[in-house]
């Protein structure tokens, strides 16, 4: 069956053979500054702000992973904060882009084995491209695209690469299972991709 556009940004696959629980979220010292307006999803790849001010996440961009400087922190899974509207401490699954009053607490996945299934922007992604390395797309449905109704992120996986060593990303895998399933078919565009980190704030790998 042919798969459909839908992205959905990074979702857990598997802790690349350690427990499943093992540092499914950071500890709470990374933070997203009240003043950031751009919003950030559940699945979104997040970095460190280095331009100021410095010392928070904020949203992966497309063609980020071809700047080395920009390091990959994580996967966001959602934040609390003060909200100035409702004046009291509240849970999301996503920043919003406003309404906190002081820092936003946000929760990342951070550790370095863990690996995650995300949707082909194009493609398909195939065998010829295990152990190369990749970047989230610019094109079609773009990183900033998330549904703020539902909160999840509308990231994809951009077309691998041998060569870019501060991708974010690894491809490690495919969905083929079961064969009828969405994302599953490997001779059309969109499918399912299992990637894990590569170059990211506990690792930083050459694609192979």
């Amino acid at each position: 069956m042919a798969n459909i556009q839908g992205p959905f940004g990074l979702k857990r696959w598997g802790s690349g053979g350690g427990p499943p629980n093992f540092a499914l979220e950071s500890a709470p010292g990374y933070r997203i500054a009240a003043g950031n307006t751009t919003p950030i999803f559940f699945g979104d790849l997040v970095k460190m702000n280095v331009t100021g001010p410095t010392g928070y996440v904020e949203q992966w961009a497309p063609t980020d992973g071809g700047t080395p400087t920009k390091i990959l922190v994580g996967v966001f899974v959602g934040c609390s904060y003060y909200s100035t509207s409702q004046q009291k401490w509240v849970e999301n699954r996503y920043w919003p882009g406003a309404d906190a009053t002081g820092d936003v607490v946000a929760k990342v996945v951070t550790e370095p084995n863990a690996e995650w299934v995300i949707q082909a922007n194009a493609g398909p992604i195939t065998q010829v491209s295990m152990g190369q390395t990749a970047d989230i797309a610019g094109t079609a449905l773009a990183a900033t695209a998330g549904n703020t109704t539902t909160g999840i992120s509308g990231m994809s996986l951009a077309s691998p690469t041998v060569t870019t060593a501060s991708n974010p990303l690894k491809v490690v895998g495919f969905v083929t299972s079961p064969p009828t399933a969405q994302g599953a078919d490997l001779t059309t565009p969109f499918n399912f991709v299992i990637v894990t980190f590569n170059n990211q704030t506990f690792k930083a790998l050459l694609g192979v």
